[in-house]
Order: structure tokens, then C-alpha cells, then sequence
């Protein structure tokens, strides 16, 4: 059960990673950034992104090596919606799925597993529809900022920003949006 506070840290929260997508970030604490974020997700992906909870970290303490947060994701012209999201620091079982993914796509690979090898951190955000085009969404912003690729574990299937997007477009012409 997650439990979401205002910092994040304390909850017990997780989430299957079959029920997620993984997103690996390069950066080595799970600090939400939400300025940065929102003002990517605006200026890249037309999308406000914001929390469903305020979040806030002890001046002077080292950031956080785990967070959870619930992301209000609205893309321009679209449902609005939110997301759970869960960071904590990257296991080997993580990597291996990634070093599988990326060996599925054929010979030598994609190279997206070498990136996903330099990530300390990642962040498991939640789907609750399949297909989930707003965890899709959220999950390309966060990979943006975060530097990482993405992994969806059931497949499984290893993919950066721009295959996201492309999964977006081929989602919305599926339901004509």
C-alpha cells in the first residue's frame, strides 16, 4: 500500500515492475525536481505536469536515495489524469531485464543497455490501463530529464524518448485523437 507524504520518503510504496514502466535516471539521488520537470514536459511533450501532493525535502539533508510522488499528468487536449511513481536505487535484476531487452532488438543491440548501466537511480511509474498512454507519457518526460532509457519489462522492450513518442502517436491514432 503506498503511502504518499509530503516528502515522500517515508511510505513503504512499491510497485511490480511488470506493472510499470522503468525509467533508469543518471542521476544519483531520486529528488523530485518538479519545476524542471513540468517545465520540460510543457515545452517537449505539450503535457502540464504537476503533483497531487506538495513535496518537500529538509534543507541541509542529502537528497533522498528514494521517493515516491503522484504525478497529475494533462496533456494539451486530453484527459487529465494521475500516475504513482516510486525511485529507489537500480538492482541488478533491473539491468539484466534491460541487457535482455536490448539483446532482443537484434544484433549488437540497441547501446540503450550501456546507458541503463551508467544509471544509479530508477523510477517505477504505475499503469493503470493497458495500453496507458499517460504512464507512457510521464515516463518519456521523466527519461528526458533523467537521461535513461525506458523499460517495459513485460515485453520486454528497452526504448528511449523517441520510440516513446512514437508509441504516443501510434496510441492517439488508434482512439482518432
Amino acid at each position: 500500500m503506498a503511502n504518499f507524504d509530503g516528502s515522500g520518503t517515508s511510505g513503504t510504496a512499491t510497485i511490480p515492475r511488470e506493472a510499470a514502466y522503468v525509467v533508469f535516471a543518471q542521476r544519483a539521488d531520486a529528488r523530485v525536481d518538479i519545476a524542471a520537470w513540468s517545465v520540460q514536459a510543457e515545452r517537449f511533450f505539450s503535457t502540464r505536469l504537476g503533483l497531487a501532493e506538495d513535496k518537500r525535502y529538509a534543507t541541509g539533508e542529502a537528497a533522498p536515495l528514494r521517493d515516491q510522488a503522484r504525478f497529475v499528468v494533462a496533456p494539451s487536449g486530453e484527459a487529465p489524469g494521475i500516475r504513482s511513481a516510486i525511485a529507489r536505487p537500480c538492482e541488478a535484476d533491473d539491468l539484466a531485464l534491460a541487457v535482455r531487452a536490448d539483446e532482443r532488438a537484434g544484433p549488437g543491440g540497441t547501446g540503450l543497455a550501456l546507458v541503463a548501466r551508467r544509471c544509479p537511480t530508477v523510477w517505477l511509474i504505475s499503469r493503470t490501463l493497458d495500453p496507458d498512454p499517460l504512464a507512457l507519457r510521464l515516463s518519456a518526460i521523466l527519461a528526458s530529464v533523467l537521461l535513461g532509457p525506458i523499460l517495459d519489462a513485460r515485453v520486454p522492450e528497452l526504448f528511449g524518448v523517441k520510440t516513446a513518442r512514437e508509441k504516443m502517436e501510434q496510441e492517439a491514432r488508434k482512439i482518432g485523437t
